[in-house]
């Protein structure tokens, strides 16, 4: 998808976006689930603090559910297609799923607006295997069939703030969940089209074809074509425009198919301000030149911060020879290659050592956990140097050592200036980071997220949450307990066959 182009005059004043708050309603394991960020609850100058919220909670009480609603978030203000697989996430019973999800846009002025974005999904029923692929991944690892697609519809989008010199309350800008055509309310849509005949057909066809394609009206490429042909360029347009741009370059989403990756060793997925590529750490990569530039830049800055948090350790596109693409361009042939400074191993015993007498070995020979920590650390290097920046990580601590884990979130904390989400079954950020950065599930479906009460600035959150699952003071309960004499009956009784032990 192509980034969206603002006015010249408009690229010097483009604002800081956080989400605020987000609301997930009969979405998988979710009938009801608040979550208000830190953020939300004062007001912050964005780039004098960072963001953080860190999903704890028991195995399939909804961690994963919040990713994959951001994932999808991300998928519309791009203007892309939701894969089918995302219409499995539709709760057992319930026609449709609501997401909503609020913003905070800060611009260089001093001006202040909100905007908030909430949607329905469903599922409908289709003989075409819906997919969606990425650069650099194929059909093995990629597409995701289902015989349901993804229908997008009661898309709204409401905006506060300064306007045209004047404070507008909260109020819809482009409503599709009502009867209007092609959105309401009516009053607005001067400020995005001219109101003649065929540009509302036009909009008509692209609303219907949205529909139809799995994607978002309000941020369709087909809509913007339209109001861009209009040449209006409001203020109310502009944030639209703010928040595509913000979900194409600063809103970064890691799930667990890409963990998945990582632990098969399939692929090394890395993140850019381009996109995700997955490179593949079995076979060689072909790739253009300016690909084989970006992605060397991005090693770079990943190696700066690499050797500090596992000593020694580098990792870089190792050259094979260079080749010539298909439309004639020069390309690369590179193998993913991790390097150590083995300080006690003598060069004589490896062949491929390079010249400065660093170890090298095929990344695909690494650890999940080394893996794992360098395929999202160009994220959370983004994320702490730009103010702007969201990143999203599923199961943060899969493979990675506790107290490296606390040492990076405390850092992030202290100095960092962008907003970090992820989820962890490790509790080790428990004792290092903010008690108001963490949120925990609950065994309500229609409660499922919330912040423990009472919690002191000398207590121990770890402490405190081990408690809380043995005592259970809090409003809701944060387990379901398990036991013991119970499990151990269950793995008795799994063992017996005909009377006997296996």
């Amino acid at each position: 998808m192509r980034i969206r182009q603002f006015r010249e005059d408009h690229w010097d004043r483009l604002p800081t976006i956080r989400i605020q708050k987000a609301v997930l309603d009969n979405f998988k394991s979710v009938e009801h689930g608040e979550i208000v960020f830190a953020c939300g609850k004062k007001y912050v100058p964005y780039g004098t603090e960072a963001d953080i919220l860190g999903l704890y909670g028991q195995n399939g009480s909804g961690k994963t559910s919040f990713i994959e609603a951001l994932a999808i978030l991300k998928l519309l203000m791009m203007g892309v297609e939701v894969p089918g697989v995302y219409a499995e996430c539709v709760a057992k019973g319930q026609d449709k799923s609501r997401l909503e999800f609020t913003f905070d846009l800060q611009y260089p002025d001093g001006h202040i607006r909100k905007a908030v974005y909430e949607f329905a999904l469903s599922a409908v029923e289709t003989e075409q295997p819906s997919g969606f692929g990425q650069y650099g991944a194929d059909d093995a690892g990629s597409s995701q069939h289902s015989k349901y697609r993804v229908k997008i519809s009661d898309e709204k989008l409401s905006m506060s703030g300064d306007f045209d010199g004047r404070k507008i309350i909260m109020q819809p800008i482009i409503d599709t969940s009502g009867d209007e055509r092609p959105f309401g309310p009516v009053s607005k849509q001067k400020f995005f089209v001219a109101g003649d005949k065929k540009s509302l057909d036009e909009l008509n066809i692209v609303r219907r074809l949205s529909e139809e394609k799995s994607t978002s009206f309000v941020f369709s490429l087909g809509a913007a074509k339209v109001f861009d042909d209009c040449g209006l360029y409001s203020e109310f347009y502009q944030v639209v425009l703010e928040l595509a741009y913000y979900s194409q370059l600063y809103l970064h989403v890691v799930d667990t198919k890409s963990t998945g990756y990582i632990r098969l060793n399939y692929g090394l997925p890395l993140y850019t301000q381009s996109g995700r590529y997955l490179l593949k750490t079995d076979m060689p990569n072909i790739m253009p030149d300016f690909v084989f530039s970006e992605l060397k830049s991005q090693f770079d800055n990943i190696n700066i911060v690499l050797s500090q948090i596992v000593p020694g350790l580098n990792v870089n596109m190792h050259e094979l020879s260079p080749t010539m693409m298909k439309d004639g361009s020069m390309g690369h042939v590179v193998e993913i290659v991790s390097s150590r400074n083995e300080s006690d191993m003598s060069n004589e015993h490896n062949a491929d050592a390079a010249p400065d007498g660093r170890l090298l070995m095929p990344f695909r020979y690494e650890s999940d956990g080394i893996r794992k920590i360098v395929s999202v650390l160009s994220l959370i290097i983004d994320a702490y140097n730009e103010q702007s920046c969201t990143i999203a990580i599923d199961e943060l601590d899969a493979g990675v050592f506790e107290y490296l884990l606390g040492e990076v979130l405390q850092t992030f904390q202290e100095s960092g200036k962008g907003q970090f989400i992820f989820t962890s079954h490790n509790l080790r950020p428990l004792e290092v980071i903010d008690k108001d950065f963490i949120c925990f599930t609950t065994t309500n479906p229609e409660n499922r997220y919330i912040r423990m009460k009472g919690i002191g600035n000398t207590n121990n959150l770890r402490s405190t949450y081990f408690r809380e699952i043995l005592v259970g003071e809090q409003d809701e309960e944060l387990y379901r307990n398990t036991k013991k004499y119970k499990v151990v009956s269950a793995f008795r009784k799994a063992g017996i066959d005909n009377g006997e032990t296996t």
